[in-house]
């Protein structure tokens, strides 16, 4: 599936020591030498669609270098090819072993917000709640970053099935995201998924109407919900071979009555109809097994990213730690990164607020008489 030739591996075999800086100074020492091995794999393409970043958040490496390559890969192609990310984010409950992980965090969405049309959220607290549903139920054991993987692997399959095995809708990467994204500044898209049937080869759900209740519970969704949230839009994935209409239609009709949309947004649940790959078709030997997806828009957001806000503050409060982004204690260089810090929390806080709007009856109104007003 991937050409040796075009994958990168540090010399030292290292990562970026957890540091945001770090890594994207490394970014910039490998430039060409990572822009080359894109454009090489960008010219085997016919029709080349979009960027998908995989990366974490709070590290140095997915975080500092994964920064870079979003600049680049936007002032290259961002014009003309959209570019979206399934970005991993840190645990907001447990102490960190990474003391710098809320600047490494606010550094990165910055980058976010600037650069992705689309950022699929992965919140660290909840893929190991799944982890630990999904292996406690069915008495699965293994390697929890292994779990994690196979959780966020599945999903991002499923989310471009229809692009694989297109159909006469959603067969295009635009079609999806302009689904889900309203306007530019509400992008940070939530999943989950059911049943866990499919992670563990047991056969627990049998029909469309239960999946796509069940792609409502907050228990499975791998980003932390907290809190009611409202609605911008909603994706729902069933993949499977010969679906049963009927079932959707009431499954559908079902689950419209139980999500709370914001006032302005249409009160309906997308549908996209999966298939199954050949090789998954003859594996399950003519038995029905559906899959379900469920993507969304919504303002659980906003919860996210006040408790990484909440972390940044009570750090450069203090201005902690902030020699190691700076490699001395000089008092200007210091002020500088603190300005920098504090540009990237300015705009992952107007993220926050355009959530809260979102929820006005008048916020598309707004945004226009505020587009008039730029203008």
């Amino acid at each position: 599936m991937y050409n040796p030739r075009n994958i990168h591996l540090s010399e030292q075999g290292s990562g970026a020591g957890n540091n945001w800086k770090h890594g994207y100074e490394y970014g910039q020492e490998k430039e060409e030498e990572l822009l080359n091995l894109i454009d090489r794999e960008v010219d085997k393409c016919d029709n080349l669609a979009n960027f998908q970043l995989f990366h974490s958040v709070a590290g140095g490496t997915g975080s500092g270098v994964g920064s870079l390559l979003l600049e680049k890969l936007s002032d290259r192609y961002g014009s003309k090819k959209l570019i979206n990310t399934f970005s991993i984010f840190p645990s907001n409950e447990k102490t960190s072993d990474v003391v710098v992980q809320p600047y490494n965090t606010v550094l990165t969405l910055h980058r976010l917000i600037e650069y992705s049309d689309a950022t699929f959220v992965y919140h660290n607290d909840a893929l190991n709640s799944i982890q630990n549903l999904l292996f406690n139920t069915h008495g699965n054991h293994g390697d929890g970053y292994d779990g994690a993987n196979k959780l966020i692997a599945y999903v991002s399959a499923s989310i471009s099935n229809p692009l694989r095995f297109p159909g006469y809708m959603y067969s295009s990467i635009e079609s999806i995201l302009s689904t889900l994204v309203p306007t530019p500044d509400l992008k940070f898209l939530t999943t989950s998924i059911s049943p866990f049937a499919s992670q563990t080869n047991k056969h627990v759900y049998s029909n469309e109407y239960d999946t796509i209740l069940e792609l409502l519970n907050d228990r499975y969704k791998m980003n932390r919900v907290d809190q009611p949230v409202q609605y911008t839009s909603m994706l729902n994935y069933l993949i499977g071979n010969n679906l049963d209409h009927s079932e959707i239609r009431k499954g559908t009709i079902k689950a419209q009555s139980r999500v709370d949309f914001v006032p302005w947004a249409p009160t309906s649940i997308q549908l996209v109809h999966g298939k199954k790959s050949p090789f998954l078709q003859a594996k399950e030997n003519g038995q029905k097994n559906i899959s379900g997806v469920q993507v969304s828009n919504n303002t659980s957001i906003v919860s996210v990213f006040t408790k990484i806000l909440k972390q940044y503050d009570l750090l450069a409060k203090r201005e902690a730690y902030v020699n190691s982004y700076t490699g001395s204690k000089d008092r200007s260089e210091i002020a500088k990164v603190m300005e920098m810090f504090n540009e990237c929390r300015e705009s992952v806080a107007s993220v926050i607020e355009e959530y809260r709007a979102c929820q006005n009856v008048n916020y598309l109104e707004d945004e226009i008489l505020g587009d008039d007003q730029v203008m």
